[in-house]
């Protein structure tokens, strides 16, 4: 079956993406996004493998994009002890794809692919090159990734549901605690 002019992998991507956004993770339907792209639902199958391709397509392009975020973000801030300002940007889920990647392991979730675990890698791997500067090795690495990464989406979980209702900066208050979590990871020898 030939690919319909003007309507690429890229697009049907995008498409899913914007509903994802949009409705919602659970309101992503392949009926959806055809009707998005004005094509019938058939012939996405010429571009993704169905719903679970598309998500999991959805779930690369979120990991990814988190990973160049997290690169510039750590190059410019963290590497160099200050603040991260923008890591509070990176900690809310810009999109729906980055919600479903953390949501909790006791929920179901589907098989993951190569590509999915390898982008997931490049993100470990990222953050542990920061954190090598605070002479953590490996393992106190992971440790310390699973303590901020934990810290940090608490932070976006409690924002979201409206639960810093108090009239104080949450901004303020996001600095204060990543601030305190790289005290912590400069203080303390966790060996």
């Amino acid at each position: 079956m030939a690919k319909r002019v003007g309507i690429d992998r890229d697009a049907v991507i995008r498409a899913a993406a914007k509903i994802a956004d949009d409705q919602g993770w659970d309101a992503l339907t392949l009926a959806g996004v055809a009707k998005k792209l004005r094509v019938r639902s058939p012939s996405l199958y010429n571009h993704v493998g169905g719903l679970e391709g598309l998500r999991r397509e959805l779930k690369l392009l979120a990991l990814r994009d988190l990973t160049a975020a997290l690169s510039r973000a750590t190059s410019r801030q963290i590497a160099r002890r200050r603040r991260p300002s923008s890591g509070r940007r990176l900690s809310r889920p810009s999109s729906s794809a980055i919600a479903e990647l953390t949501r909790p392991r006791w929920l179901p979730r589907p098989k993951t692919s190569r590509a999915l675990e390898a982008a997931a890698g490049a993100i470990v791997e990222t953050i542990l090159s920061v954190l090598s500067g605070y002479g953590l090795d490996r393992c106190e690495g992971i440790h310390a990734i699973r303590a901020l990464r934990s810290t940090v989406h608490g932070f976006a979980a409690l924002e979201i549901a409206g639960g810093f209702g108090i009239p104080l900066d949450v901004d303020k208050s996001f600095d204060w605690l990543v601030s305190a979590l790289l005290k912590g990871l400069s203080s303390a020898q966790m060996r």
